[in-house]
């Protein structure tokens, strides 16, 4: 009797990893866009990071937020989009779930029309992901729970929109031109 449970407890894990893997890769293949107005949805790295946030305490896992600091020039964009005004420096989000008593990394930024370009994230259900930018600062759980309420405020993301908004709009029409080419 102590074998069927473990083997039905077994299989029962294997299937619930195996659902989770697949909302990641729905996730994941989002097409990844900035919204350029507050009222547009966002389907970057924190607008991905929410839809995923959500699955995966649907599914009893505990999640946690993560920022990390970037620079956009770290991602070899054309020189035509790197001229246009904007911060380089710049925040990116993605999640930390406990797998196993241990925080594992899964970043879902990248969709798969991207694979020409960027790291596109595979997931096995268990192990870390790779963080899709390089990153120059980790902030702890903490201070990217501070640095999410400010970002996502009305007045974060006008300001956000004000200095980065051209850059943010170019960027998005070389990404569209980028998947249609494949």
């Amino acid at each position: 009797m102590i074998f069927v449970l473990a083997v039905r407890e077994r299989n029962t894990k294997s299937v619930m990893e195996n659902s989770i893997i697949k909302e990641f890769e729905k996730v994941r293949d989002i097409p990844y866009r900035i919204a350029l107005s507050p009222s547009e949805t966002s389907n970057d790295c924190l607008g991905k990071a929410n839809l995923l946030f959500k699955i995966f305490e649907k599914y009893g896992y505990k999640v946690r937020y993560r920022i990390c600091k970037i620079k956009w020039i770290n991602l070899n964009l054309p020189n035509e989009i790197t001229k246009i005004p904007h911060d380089d420096n710049c925040s990116h989000a993605y999640l930390e779930v406990e797998i196993d008593e241990d925080w594992k990394i899964i970043d879902p930024t990248w969709d798969k029309g991207l694979k020409n370009i960027f790291l596109i994230n595979e997931w096995d259900g268990k192990s870390n992901t790779k963080l899709a930018i390089p990153s120059i600062e980790t902030l702890t759980p903490e201070e990217s729970l501070k640095h999410l309420k400010y970002i996502t405020t009305l007045e974060g993301i006008e300001s956000d929109l004000k200095e980065n908004g051209e850059f943010y709009k170019a960027f998005n029409d070389w990404l569209e031109m980028l998947r249609q080419k494949l």
